[in-house]
């Protein structure tokens, strides 16, 4: 990748600090709110999801030509939208079944995506790489112990899915300052 497609691709380092403090936020609220009924959940998570994947959308079509990437990171925007959209068309009490299901397939989808971005945008530091990554395994390992029993769980499902989506929005907010990092040593 040449400096200047590198350059077009770093100065949008505040998209993933925007989908980590939007994780980070749902998270907190998860772990603040465990008495708060499902279906308030599910609709703030729908909107959630939908608002990231607009994002992450907004950030492929600007990278057209700078990344290699690109239409992968279209691909998840656009999945992101329609999940988020699908589930607000849902019924209710469909709507909460496929959230708790949803969730969880969700942070795993977008764990192992995230391994892949650590990997490379990983820089000149292993400490970076390693940081990001123990994020996302952290991540990884909370959504599959949700999925393996996610209605038996009671108030420990709320707990793996806010610490879960917190980490991942540590990850994100992490990235976000090593993007801005070489953005800054390319802007020299």
């Amino acid at each position: 990748m040449t400096r200047t497609m590198l350059k077009n691709v770093t100065r949008y380092w505040w998209l993933p600090m925007i989908t980590g403090l939007l994780s980070v936020g749902l998270g907190i609220w998860c772990l603040a709110s465990p008495d708060t009924s499902l279906p308030i959940m599910a609709y703030t998570f729908a909107v959630i999801i939908s608002v990231v994947g607009f994002i992450n959308s907004v950030f492929a079509l600007l990278s057209i030509g700078s990344l290699s990437g690109w239409g992968f990171k279209l691909l998840i925007g656009v999945i992101e939208i329609i999940c988020g959209v699908w589930l607000l068309l849902l019924p209710e009490t469909a709507m909460v079944s496929a959230f708790i299901y949803g969730i969880g397939f969700y942070l795993v989808f977008v764990a192992l995506n995230a391994v892949c971005e650590a990997i490379l945008y990983y820089g000149d530091t292993k400490y970076w790489l390693a940081m990001l990554l123990s994020f996302i395994v952290c991540t990884l390992i909370l959504a599959v112990i949700f999925l393996a029993g996610p209605l038996a769980g009671g108030i420990a499902v709320w707990l793996y899915i806010g610490i879960a989506f917190i980490t991942f929005g540590i990850y994100r907010m992490l990235l976000s300052i090593k993007i801005c990092q070489a953005n800054k040593e390319l802007s020299k």
